[in-house]
């Protein structure tokens, strides 16, 4: 284990005098977090100190700290934060002739963030103005447009203090999680209670009642099943009938499902990082495919362990 920290000028390794440590991803939700604790009196790392941690040669985090706190004991326990936590600033941001990734440009432009992998997403935005919300609500937004006209998945991330944008399909591991491979214990679910719809209905409001119309999709079988569950949103005015009937068609096949949810806890592979996919085998719910990380906790000593949110 490689854990630094910056404090002024000054670089101190503190790999020895690490007693906890713990890190944190979600995927397009906020940053990245790591949390560890430590004993020294004669050191004491300050607000904006930069941490950095690498694990068997892997690396982990590269952030900054926001939260110092300690004990009567004396253990000093520490919050760090990646870049994506400046972003979190609310602003006016128009969107005109954007991709969600020419948007993670200017972002990191506007908050002098460094920069890695940022994959052409080849998705042009409609023209918007988002107003009073966050650069990472923004950009989160275009990345679920993106998905919904492309059908594409994307992930907005840092990689060891570079700002990344990189395709879900792009993050798959060799890697097999399940029965006798690397995991003991696992919780599940399958639900029809939230976002599951089997009937979409777009609204496209024209200039007069006369030119407004509806347009649909629907799965007659899965409403015979379950009920009619339905999902509803209006249309802006630049929207038209065939655009919205691809959306319709786009949102039936993403909800039209048993939302299965699905975690995880297992011997700890620094490759698993939120977005990344691995082969799932578990005999006794069925599961026989590949899944993808929505979050995920290593904690590393004693031993490195990690507790998986997935995507089935």
């Amino acid at each position: 284990m490689e854990f630094t920290v910056q404090v002024d000028s000054t670089l101190y390794d503190i790999s020895e005098l690490v007693t906890k440590v713990s890190y944190t991803d979600k995927l397009n939700d906020g940053c990245s977090k790591l949390e560890f604790s430590y004993i020294n009196d004669n050191l004491v790392i300050t607000n904006g100190s930069t941490v950095r941690f690498k694990y068997n040669d892997s690396e982990i985090f590269n952030g900054h700290v926001f939260k110092v706190s300690r004990d009567d004991k004396k253990e000093i326990s520490v919050t760090a934060y990646d870049q994506l936590r400046y972003c979190k600033a609310k602003d006016v941001i128009v969107v005109d002739g954007d991709t969600t990734t020419t948007l993670v440009k200017r972002m990191c432009h506007y908050f002098n963030l460094r920069t890695g992998t940022l994959t052409d997403t080849g998705y042009v935005l409609d023209t918007n103005v988002h107003d009073d919300k966050t650069w990472l609500d923004m950009i989160y937004a275009a990345i679920s447009d993106t998905l919904l006209n492309k059908g594409s998945k994307y992930a907005l991330r840092d990689e060891f203090g570079a700002i990344t944008l990189r395709n879900l399909e792009d993050l798959r591991l060799n890697l097999i999680l399940g029965d006798e491979s690397l995991c003991y214990g696992y919780d599940y679910e399958k639900s029809i209670d939230d976002e599951f719809y089997n009937q979409i209905k777009i609204y496209l409001k024209g200039e007069t009642s006369r030119d407004s119309q509806f347009v649909s999709a629907k799965d007659e079988t899965s409403i015979e099943k379950y009920g009619m569950l339905q999902y509803f949103e209006a249309s802006d005015e630049n929207s038209n009938a065939s655009k919205a009937k691809k959306k319709a068609d786009i949102l039936l096949k993403l909800y039209n499902r048993e939302v299965e949810t699905l975690s995880l806890e297992c011997l700890g592979d620094t490759r698993i990082r939120a977005g990344t996919s691995f082969y799932a085998y578990i005999s006794d719910i069925g599961l026989n495919k590949s899944l993808f990380v929505k979050q995920v906790t290593h904690k590393f000593l004693p031993n490195h362990t990690m507790s998986l949110e997935v995507s089935i």
